[in-house]
């Protein structure tokens, strides 16, 4: 054993130990290389054709309809003090409140009012709503005013994300690229070109997919969020393999080698 380390002065453990860590070096560098995201996949619109250099119209929304389960503000204003009174619920101090106009459309699409009984609301805009009440109203009142609005305008956005949850929308609509804003963006590991949408409308539910790197993603029928939305932001491939396949294919490596170093310095003491 002497003889075979005078030349280089260096011990057998010495050896295996210089060995073993270049070879954990190598690993982890491969590792780190498998697991990399490239610029242009953190990159939004960069894939399809070039922008127009004109502005273009932007297409017309439909405006949102109540739906069953919707909570909707309702509240009634007459010129006459005290007239509207019998039409709006009433809070503990005697006026109308923000909770005490809040109702709950049923699962049969009705709205039951103070003074009015149901109203059929489902399937109906805001305005169409807003008409609808007025005009049963105007038997009892003179230029009834109806506020209404809704109260449960929200979405989810979940996945690779930095903050992910559920999010109030400040207006009726909202594009995809904002919804994914107020989630703090994408992480690095998101992919940018498999966004799921899940919408439910109608007793229906449909899933569409949204690719954010196309720029013909504002012809997507899911570009404009609606209520209830559910945004999921898939992890990319880089990131499926950083805590899934990295780790199967470098453990046994470092286990193996945690063994051959123990033995070596066992072997070497005796």
């Amino acid at each position: 054993e002497e003889s075979g380390n005078r030349g280089t002065g260096e011990s057998v453990p010495n050896i295996f130990r210089r060995v073993a860590m270049r070879r954990y070096v190598w690993i982890a560098l491969m590792a780190g290389l498998s697991s990399c995201v490239s610029h242009d996949d953190l990159m939004n619109l960069n894939q399809g054709p070039a922008f127009p250099t004109a502005p273009v119209d932007i297409p017309r929304l439909e405006p949102l309809k109540i739906q069953k389960g919707d909570l909707l503000y309702i509240q009634v204003f007459s010129p006459g003090e005290g007239a509207a009174a019998p039409f709006n619920l009433l809070g503990p101090e005697g006026t109308a409140s923000d909770e005490a106009s809040t109702f709950k459309v049923d699962e049969n699409g009705i709205v039951e009012l103070p003074g009015l009984g149901p109203q059929p609301l489902a399937g109906l805009t805001l305005a169409e709503a807003r008409d609808t009440i007025k005009n049963d109203l105007n038997t009892y009142l003179n230029d009834p005013i109806v506020h209404i609005r809704f109260l449960d305008l929200r979405f989810s956005v979940l996945g690779e994300v930095r903050s992910p949850g559920t999010i109030t929308l400040p207006e009726e609509r909202i594009t995809i690229f904002q919804a994914l804003g107020f989630a703090g963006d994408l992480t690095n590991y998101g992919d940018r070109t498999n966004i799921l949408v899940v919408r439910e409308r109608d007793g229906k539910r449909a899933f569409g997919n949204v690719n954010i790197q196309d720029r013909n993603v504002f012809q997507s029928p899911y570009f404009y969020l609606e209520p209830n939305d559910l945004v999921y932001v898939y992890p990319t491939k880089a990131k499926v393999a950083t805590v899934s396949d990295q780790a199967n294919k470098v453990l046994p490596w470092v286990s193996a080698g945690a063994v051959l170093l123990n033995l070596v310095i066992i072997l070497s003491r005796r």
